[in-house]
């Protein structure tokens, strides 16, 4: 009898928890165009599921405290945008029917978060974002150039950003 009970405690416990404690945040790529940042999914992300679909992309200086969003937008629900490895979302451009706040000027030596708010279509998948980091480094012709900070490398943890980042 008491085995009974336990097996009923147990099954009404894991019918009572939260499906938000199996939501995962998938990684974003960042790459660039021209010293631009250029945010994504993954290929992986895009063979694991498939198309997600963005309703908002934020960015945020990490290296000021408060940390600080500094540019970004949101799409309408029934305006979600449909996003590929292969797509670009250049830093600072708000796609047509969002709306979003100026992009400021990322500074040198900085170490940014981007967020891509965004799920795939299926309802069973946990994903319901995507996450980046970026360094922002100054060249020797006065331009600028971005650092991606993958999530296995130590800058990930660490968010402070290296001239010469960590291998993974």
């Amino acid at each position: 009898m008491p085995y009974r009970h336990t097996l009923l405690f147990l099954l009404a416990t894991l019918t009572t928890i939260d499906a938000s404690a199996w939501s995962r945040i998938a990684d974003a790529h960042v790459s660039s165009v021209n010293g631009i940042p250029c945010f994504s999914i993954t290929k992986k992300e895009e063979t694991r599921n498939g198309l997600p679909f963005l309703g908002a992309l934020m960015v945020s200086d990490m290296s000021v405290r408060p940390v600080k969003e500094v540019w970004g937008f949101s799409l309408p629900q029934d305006m979600a945008l449909a996003i590929r490895a292969s797509t670009c979302i250049r830093y600072g451009n708000v796609p047509t029917g969002a709306t979003g706040i100026r992009a400021e000027k990322l500074i040198p030596g900085h170490f940014y978060s981007v967020f891509l708010n965004g799920s795939p279509k299926d309802p069973s998948d946990p994903t319901y974002g995507y996450q980046g980091k970026f360094c922002v480094v100054a060249t020797e012709a006065g331009a600028q150039k971005v650092i991606p900070i993958d999530s296995d490398m130590q800058e990930w943890r660490t968010e402070i950003c290296p001239a010469h980042p960590s291998l993974p």
